[in-house]
C-alpha cells in the first residue's frame, strides 16, 4: 500500500475540515455572528458525517446525529432554527464547492495508444429529475404534471478522468436542458458529450469556433439537415449527396455504420459538421451522433464507443439516488429534499434568496453531495493507494462501515487521520473492489483504452 496518496488525503482533511477555517466562512457568509453551541463548523461537519453513514428521513435523525457527534444535548427547536436560516444553504454550497475544487484528483486516464489521450479534458453532461411535494407545483413545475406536477433536475458536467462534477446546477424540471451545457469559448482541449436533450446547432456552430474544443452530441430523429457526403466502409455514396436527411432515410443500412458530413443553411451563417449514423438493433431506431472529430483521426467506431463512456454519468445518478440520501426528508412543512432552484455549483456563484423551510431542503441537497463526493474521493485514493480497481457504487454502498471512524478521527483526532483512512482503505481493497474488470475490455470503458491513471 503506497502510504503518500493516504498522508496526501489526510492533510488535506485536516486543512479543509478546519474548525477555525469553517466558523470563519459561516461568520463571513453571516451564517453565525457569534460562535455557540451551534456552530457553522458543527452543523457541517453533521451534515456531511450523517448522511454519508446512515438513510436519512427526518431532521430528527440529523439532530440526533448531531448530539452524538458533539456530545452535546440541544434541544430540537434551536437546532432546526440554525437550518433555517437562509444562510445555511449557501453555507452548504460553499463547502461543496471547496470540496469539488481541493480534492478533485485524476482516477482514469486513455492508454497512449487511444486518440482521445490528447483530450486534457472529457465533460459528460447530463441531468437527472426529482419528483417533489405536489404544493410547490406553481414554483418548481414537473414536466409530467399528472404524475409529478412539481419537480427539479440536477444538470451535471462531469468530468470523465476525475469522475468528479465539474459544475452542478439545480432548476425546476421544465427548464431546458441545454443552455446547462459548458461555455465552449471557456474551454481548451476538451471534448463535450451530451444526450439529445442538448442538442443545439448553434451550440454546435460555438463549439467548431474554438481551436480545440470538441464534442460528441446525439441528436433527435427530427432533423433534416443537407446531407453533403456519405461515407460507408471508406467508400463515397454519390447518390446521397445534396439530398435532405429524411428523403434518405429508409435507404440507410441498418447493418454498417455511416459516416456523413451534413449542413444546414441558417439566415444569419451555415452550420457543418459529421453525424455518424448507426442502427440500434435494441431501441429500434437509427441513433445519430453529432461531432466535429477529425475524420483522419476517429473513426466512425471511435466515435460511438466514446459517447458510450457517457453512461458513466448515469452510474453517477444511480449512486446518488440510492446511496447519498437525495430522497425525501420530512421537515417541519413536510417539504422534500429537492425543493431549490437554480442554484449552480462551480467557481463563481451567484446566490438568490431562499427562506425557512426552503432553506432546509436546500441545504439538505448540498449536504447530501458533499457526503457523496467525499466517498468518490475516497474511493480514488483507496484506488491510487492499492493500485487495484475500486467500484465508487460499492463505496458508497458500504461507507456506513468506515465513514463514522473516519469522521470521528476528523473531529476529535485530526493526529490520527491517516490511520483511520489506511484502516478504511484496507477495507476497501478487500470489499469494494471491482468486479467486470474483463467486461469492461469487451464492452465497457476499458474497450477504448479507458484505465486506471495510477496503471497509465
Amino acid at each position: 500500500m503506497n502510504k503518500i496518496y493516504i498522508k496526501q488525503l489526510g492533510n488535506k482533511c485536516k486543512k479543509f475540515f478546519s474548525e477555525q477555517s469553517l466558523n470563519e466562512m459561516g461568520k463571513s457568509l453571516m451564517l453565525a455572528s457569534r460562535c455557540r453551541q451551534i456552530t457553522p463548523y458543527r452543523l457541517g461537519m453533521a451534515f456531511i458525517s450523517v448522511l454519508s453513514q446512515h438513510e436519512v428521513k427526518t431532521i430528527a435523525d440529523l439532530h440526533r446525529g448531531f448530539n452524538h457527534l458533539f456530545n452535546l444535548n440541544i434541544a430540537y427547536k434551536p437546532f432546526h432554527n440554525q437550518l433555517r436560516k437562509k444562510q445555511f444553504p449557501i453555507f452548504m454550497r460553499h463547502m461543496l464547492e471547496h470540496l469539488l475544487n481541493e480534492f478533485a484528483c485524476q482516477s482514469l486516464a486513455f492508454d497512449k495508444g487511444s486518440p482521445f489521450k490528447t483530450f486534457k479534458k472529457i465533460l459528460l453532461q447530463d441531468g437527472t429529475s426529482f419528483a417533489v411535494n405536489p404544493k410547490l407545483k406553481d414554483k418548481l413545475p414537473g414536466r409530467f404534471t399528472h404524475y409529478n406536477p412539481a419537480a427539479v433536475e440536477l444538470h451535471v458536467a462531469l468530468d470523465l478522468y476525475s469522475e468528479t462534477p465539474e459544475n452542478i446546477v439545480l432548476t425546476p424540471d421544465t427548464n431546458a436542458e441545454a443552455q446547462y451545457l459548458p461555455e465552449p469559448e471557456q474551454l481548451e482541449d476538451t471534448l463535450i458529450m451530451g444526450d439529445r436533450g442538448y442538442f443545439q446547432k448553434d451550440y454546435i456552430h460555438r463549439v467548431m469556433q474554438q481551436q480545440s474544443v470538441y464534442c460528441i452530441i446525439k441528436a433527435t430523429s427530427a432533423i433534416n439537415p443537407v446531407v453533403k457526403k456519405v461515407l460507408i466502409n471508406d467508400g463515397h455514396l454519390k447518390k446521397f449527396a445534396d439530398k435532405k436527411l429524411k428523403d434518405i432515410k429508409e435507404k440507410l443500412s441498418k447493418t454498417e455504420v455511416i459516416d456523413m458530413d451534413i449542413e444546414w443553411q441558417e439566415t444569419d451563417r451555415t452550420v457543418n459538421c459529421r453525424m455518424i449514423v448507426s442502427w440500434n438493433p435494441v431501441a429500434n431506431y437509427f441513433q445519430y451522433l453529432t461531432t466535429n472529430l477529425p475524420r483522419d483521426t476517429f473513426s466512425p467506431e471511435h466515435i460511438i464507443e466514446a459517447y458510450r463512456l457517457r453512461w458513466q454519468i448515469e452510474l453517477m445518478f444511480k449512486e446518488w439516488k440510492s446511496y447519498a440520501n437525495l430522497r425525501t426528508f420530512v421537515t417541519e412543512k413536510r417539504i422534500r429534499p429537492h425543493a431549490a432552484a437554480n442554484h449552480r455549483v462551480t467557481k463563481s456563484i451567484s446566490y438568490n434568496f431562499v427562506i425557512q423551510e426552503e432553506a432546509i431542503v436546500e441545504a439538505l441537497i448540498w449536504g447530501s453531495l458533499c457526503a457523496a463526493i467525499l466517498k468518490r474521493f475516497i474511493a480514488h485514493v483507496a484506488q491510487k493507494a492499492t493500485s487495484i480497481a475500486i467500484s465508487t457504487h460499492k463505496v458508497a454502498k458500504c461507507a456506513c462501515y468506515f465513514m463514522g471512524d473516519l469522521m470521528n478521527s476528523i473531529i476529535h483526532d485530526p493526529h490520527n487521520i491517516s490511520s483511520s483512512l489506511e484502516k478504511a482503505i484496507l477495507y476497501l481493497k478487500n470489499n469494494a473492489r471491482r468486479d467486470s474488470l474483463k467486461r469492461d475490455k469487451k464492452t465497457g470503458r476499458s474497450k477504448m483504452g479507458l484505465n486506471l491513471g495510477c496503471l497509465n
